[in-house]
């Protein structure tokens, strides 16, 4: 212990006599670990962690899909029939994600409700922390299960919850049971709060069955989930034949509830790597110089008795102290930024939450991390210093050939950050793109999204019409509409009906129900026709507004205006086409679209869009007065922008695009940073030559030329490694991007251009140094 502690203060007084060495060591080994350690996190809270259920790897979805190959939920009859006829699962759960509120002592609260199987938490593997959940069989009603996270945000962590009353929807139910804090669902990220039965769900919560569900099996051992998915569509013919199938040509579906490949894992890891190679490289090369810069020292240590492995062993002391230090300002780093990702990854959405903690994995990954950039940073310099010969180390302090590894470092992090600066060059590319993308409306309009409903059976087309005037009146509104849901809300797309032309078979389409004013509110085109109007009530003749896919594909392009279209049987006269765009997902193939009059299909559910004449979230607080003020009954939810909306939209692009680029960008620091002091180091060591050529009558700019030209041609050798390094992750990122091809020659040429730059601007101070040489100072130089 007491050599170990002397070897501490000696490499510590070592370290501090070169503080700008060992600052920018401690620097770039803190900024490397803390943002890949971030990187981490997200990556195995979002991808590499295992769900909380017993054997997830055993876990499959269960979905139909329509005649159109488009994914669509099953029916609660298809999930009955596929639980009870076939014989490739050992159980099949179902679940239908809501949001009815609940009614707090001091406020409400809108909670995601499931109604699940009661046989959901057996098939999964799940028990209650505390009391109990439902099971399979047990014909459980008026009960509900509440999540960790719910019972300590919302109910206090009251110790004595379990058989306490809370009134969801208009039913009051019985908490049976609090969930393990791990577990809220078994989607990634996905907060459900509240479970319920389906005698509960179905009864006196009043939901139908025609709702889509959500299905998970577990496959009995040895059967294949491709022979699992003919047996359902064996019992999907079997409904087809009762004369109670959904509609004609739905398919069954089987995939993984969560699939892991090692070779995706490891791409997706890769840009982590690069960083920290990047550093681990900076760390070896500071060390070689170190070496260098001592060897007249190390020499003479020596030739004074002191034997190689003690040299060797205060050496690894010194690296592995910086790499302590490193290390502790990474976690320091990585604790704050992780605090901030709740705010930049899903802010506003308090149903979504994917767990990103520094916890026990994560520093785990950091003290992986510590290990490769410690080996990397000493071992090859400990193999440099080995080599040391006695008497030319005693002879000269500088001068002499450098260690090769210098350079093998320096093109090994142009290589490594080509690759990383590409990757978020192509991510950027692909935001552009989806960005680009319009819906069916105007995405920059200054509108204020305002969703909720009510909760009685009441006269919805003449209220929504009475608080839309409401709504006009407040000050720096310029209109209000309305629709039963905002595009690119997700969820499946909302609702669908069914489209019945002669000749073909019958297809299923989504649909909106609007206000007259919905149109101009949101910018939405009408191209051809007109839009809906106060004449379109309940009593009138049914109409319809087509979107442009539609009238392409049912029509031919023809004028479709006036024809008649059969819809869920019954007949709509076409009155107006609005443009196209994605309803669902940014990504989607456009599909036809219907808009009905609110009018002639109300529902509880609405979302009002409110133009302002400037910033609309000015209006939040006066409209939730107002909306309190002209109608009680109407339960309002939540408020945001459209710009919001649209952010949310192409959301998890832009946090890729923001990560590959924070990566990209810390690695070019980095490697010029790195490439700074290796090009520093080796002019200093060539002083005295280049004072000899002065003398000799050579030119400044000879001097400064033959420095860059060095430079140059390792970018030539390390930029090309990187386009290899970017090739053999293209399937990855092909997988990611919109628009753009993963081997882009322009994105690669850009990113390349980029990186040469930051090489030529990280060489110039130490060629111009070169070119200012003094020949009588740099004849004296040591």
């Amino acid at each position: 212990m007491e050599a170990l502690l002397r070897d501490l203060r000696l490499a510590a007084r070592a370290l501090a006599r070169r503080p700008a060495v060992t600052a920018l060591a401690i620097l770039s080994l803190g900024l490397a670990i803390g943002f890949c350690t971030v990187g981490f996190s997200l990556l195995d809270a979002g991808w590499l962690r295992d769900l909380p259920v017993r054997e997830p790897a055993q876990l499959h979805q269960l979905y139909v899909q329509d005649r159109e190959h488009r994914y669509q939920e099953l029916t609660w009859i298809e999930y009955e029939a596929f639980a009870s006829r076939t014989r490739s699962w050992e159980g099949v759960a179902a679940e239908c994600r809501m949001g009815p509120k609940v009614r707090l002592p001091d406020r409400d609260d809108f909670p995601i409700t499931a109604g699940v199987s009661d046989n959901y938490f057996d098939l999964l593997g799940v028990k209650a922390a505390a009391g109990d959940a439902f099971h399979g069989g047990a014909g459980t009603d008026g009960v509900v299960v509440i999540t960790d996270h719910y019972w300590r945000t919302r109910l206090g962590g009251d110790l004595h919850i379990v058989g306490r009353a809370l009134t969801v929807g208009g039913a009051t139910l019985r908490i049976a049971g609090v969930l393990p804090a791990a577990f809220s669902g078994p989607h990634r990220g996905l907060l459900v709060d509240l479970f319920v039965p389906p005698q509960t769900f179905f009864g006196s919560l009043g939901f139908k069955r025609d709702l889509g569900f959500e299905a998970l099996g577990r496959l009995r051992p040895g059967i294949a989930p491709d022979q699992a998915r003919r047996e359902m569509d064996a019992v999907l013919r079997q409904l087809r034949a009762e004369g109670r199938e959904l509609e004609p040509g739905r398919t069954a579906g089987v995939s993984p509830l969560s699939e892991f490949h090692i070779l995706t894992a490891a791409l997706l890891m890769s840009p982590l790597f690069l960083v920290l190679l990047v550093a681990a490289a900076n760390l070896a090369n500071l060390r070689l110089m170190d070496n260098e810069a001592r060897r007249r020292e190390t020499g003479i240590r020596l030739a004074l008795g002191a034997g190689r492995a003690h040299l060797l062993c205060q050496h690894f002391t010194e690296t592995a102290l910086l790499c302590g230090l490193g290390t502790a300002l990474g976690l320091i780093l990585a604790s704050w930024l992780i605090d901030l990702v709740p705010a930049v990854l899903y802010a506003g959405e308090s149903y979504i939450d994917f767990r990103v903690r520094l916890d026990a994995r994560t520093l785990s990954f950091s003290v992986a991390a510590l290990i490769v950039v410690a080996l990397m940073g000493t071992l090859i310099p400990l193999s440099d210093a080995w080599r040391h010969r006695l008497m030319p180390s005693i002879q000269s302090s500088v001068g002499g050939r450098p260690s090769r590894w210098l350079t093998v470092l320096v093109i090994g992090q142009m290589a490594f950050v080509t690759a990383i600066t590409c990757s978020a060059g192509l991510l950027w590319r692909s935001l552009q793109n989806i960005s680009a993308v319009r819906p069916a409306m105007d995405p920059d309009r200054q509108t204020l999204l305002v969703h909720g409903y009510w909760e009685a059976d009441l006269p919805y087309a003449a209220r929504a019409d009475a608080l839309a005037s409401k709504l006009s009146g407040l000050p720096g509104a310029r209109r209000v509409g309305y629709a039963r849901r905002a595009l690119l809300s997700g969820s499946g797309g909302g609702a669908s009906v069914d489209l019945e032309m002669p000749g073909q078979p019958k297809i299923s389409f989504f649909y909106d129900q609007v206000s007259p004013a919905y149109f101009a509110a949101t910018g939405a085109r009408i191209v051809a026709g007109r839009g809906f109007s106060s004449s379109d009530g309940h009593d009138t003749t049914p109409v319809v507004m087509v979107s442009e896919a539609f009238v392409q594909r049912y029509h031919s392009g023809r004028n479709p205006l006036g024809a008649w279209v059969r819809l869920d049987k019954r007949d709509r006269q076409i009155v107006g086409v609005v443009e196209d765009g994605p309803t669902i997902d940014l990504r989607e193939r456009i599909q036809p679209y219907f808009y009905f009059p609110f009018a002639q299909m109300p529902v509880s559910y609405l979302t009002f869009f409110v133009e302002s004449a400037g910033n609309p979230e000015s209006l939040a607080a006066a409209l939730r007065t107002q909306v309190r003020q002209a109608d009680s009954a109407f339960i309002l939810t939540s408020t945001h922008t459209l710009r919001q909306h649209m952010f949310t939209a192409h959301k998890m692009e832009t946090v890729l695009t923001g990560a590959s680029g924070a990566l990209a960008l810390l690695g070019m620091v980095l490697a010029a940073a790195g490439l700074f002091g290796v090009t520093s180091f080796a002019v200093s060591r060539r002083m005295r030559e280049f004072g000899l050529r002065v003398a000799l009558g050579a030119r400044g700019a000879d001097l400064q030329r033959q420095v860059l030209k060095r430079v140059a041609v390792q970018a030539a050798v390390g930029i090309p490694l990187g386009w290899a390094m970017a090739f053999a992750a293209r399937q990855v990122l092909e997988s990611v991007l919109y628009g753009v091809k993963a081997t882009n020659p322009w994105v690669a040429a850009a990113a390349s251009a980029l990186v040469a730059l930051v090489a030529l601007l990280a060489a110039l101070r130490p060629a111009l140094t070169a070119a200012r040489v003094d020949p009588m100072v740099a004849l004296r130089y040591e």
